[in-house]
């Protein structure tokens, strides 16, 4: 007589095609935990931290990466371009757009979304390089304004003196530059740029050392620094900051961001600290067999590639011991290193205190990518799109 014993397979559902969610997919599909869907809204991972050199130029190849590229040798993978409306936790389920989706385990790694604080007209009139939309934008309004219609703007403004506006910040007069020469447009022509910080100094959530010395590194290539001062008004000719009208058709938002609506709109199901992050466990749960990772929970150091990587490798080692009866560990996270790029072969990195700056702070950060390349991708491939950082686009 033969018995047949049905072996239940786990499904897993990760929301996200950001650092967390793709990262989470790659490393269950490692462990072999089951069926592993990947639900995002588009159809590329999006590596923020190189998305102010696409907006100025270089290869869009080493910022957007095809989904189906990164899962091709993954095919307990499977890679669904939808959105997530609402989750059913009675019945785990997902649901989308399109369709919804079973779970037994769910991670949810949805990113943060840009907040104006309500300032008028700045969602309306400024440009942005959070998105591959929005750096296209800002790309094809530079060479519109100075390729088609020969225009040099009066004063080119940053909102914004975290690290995206300062990274901007530190190549865009060359851009602009490079512009007019292709351009031919007259030559020794000012260019104006402006970046305007609310708090008291630059990067107000790095240590002093760092506000310091990318202070005095931006005022070195001519980036004119307003801390302190706060932009209440924005239009299609003037930005006011602190009561003054500056002219400018060019003002960029690097600042404010939120965590994703959807967590506030499902509040039922979440603990939201007041800053509107998930709370979560020390195993990263947020409700029965749902986790949250990366920017959308209140864990120490969320908010950046690095730690998002080391939560979804947590996840997956955790599921693995539960698919295998071990005993559960507790996360622990770990203080990452922090710095950026300000500009051409200059940087600034620091680690629990010890700090690199000039061009060895500059190969440090670039070190710092490449490992965040080979958390997604083969070192080969990782290579080729981390050198294409020096690669102009023909075409954006």
């Amino acid at each position: 007589m033969l018995l047949f014993v049905k072996i239940s397979v786990m499904n897993i559902v990760v929301v996200g095609g950001g650092f967390g969610g793709v990262k989470a997919a790659l490393e269950m599909s490692k462990r072999n935990l089951g069926n592993i869907t990947l639900i995002s809204d588009t159809s590329y991972f999006l590596h923020h931290a190189t998305l102010y050199s696409t907006a100025t130029g270089k290869s869009t190849s080493e910022s957007v990466i095809p989904l189906d590229e990164i899962f091709a040798y993954h095919p307990k993978v499977r890679v669904v371009i939808d959105k997530m409306s609402s989750i059913e936790p009675l019945r785990k389920l997902v649901v989308c757009g399109k369709r919804s989706y079973e779970y037994d385990q769910l991670v949810i790694a949805i990113g943060s979304v840009t907040s104006y604080f309500n300032i008028n007209g700045v969602a309306e009139h400024s440009y942005g390089i959070k998105s591959l939309e929005e750096v296209k934008a800002f790309n094809g309004h530079l060479r519109d304004e100075i390729m088609t219609q020969r225009h040099l703007d009066k004063e080119y403004v940053i909102i914004g003196a975290g690290p995206t506006g300062i990274e901007l910040a530190g190549v865009l007069k060359d851009y602009i530059q490079y512009l007019l020469d292709i351009s031919h447009m007259p030559k020794h022509q000012k260019i104006r740029l402006t970046i305007v910080e609310a708090a008291p100094r630059i990067l107000p959530r790095s240590s002093n050392a760092a506000s310091h010395l990318v202070m005095k590194r931006l005022k070195s290539i001519g980036v004119r620094v307003l801390i302190n001062h706060k932009v209440e008004a924005l239009d299609t000719e003037f930005i006011t900051i602190d009561g003054k009208q500056v002219p400018t058709e060019t003002a960029v938002w690097t600042s404010g961001v939120a965590n994703n609506p959807f967590f506030a709109s499902h509040s039922e199901y979440f603990n939201l600290a007041k800053n509107g992050r998930v709370e979560v466990d020390e195993h990263l749960r947020a409700h029965n067999n749902i986790y949250v990772i990366g920017d959308n929970n209140t864990v120490k150091y969320s908010g950046t590639a690095l730690p998002a990587f080391d939560q979804a490798k947590f996840v997956a080692r955790h599921l693995f011991r539960i698919k295998n009866h071990r005993t559960l560990r507790k996360f622990h996270p770990h203080e990452p290193p922090t710095g950026l790029p300000v500009g051409k072969k200059w940087g600034y990195v620091e680690w629990h205190g010890i700090y690199v700056v000039g061009k060895a702070g500059y190969l440090t950060k670039r070190l710092i990518e490449l490992y965040g390349y080979c958390q997604i991708i083969p070192l080969k491939k990782a290579l080729v799109l981390w050198k294409a950082h020096n690669i102009p686009e023909i075409e954006l």
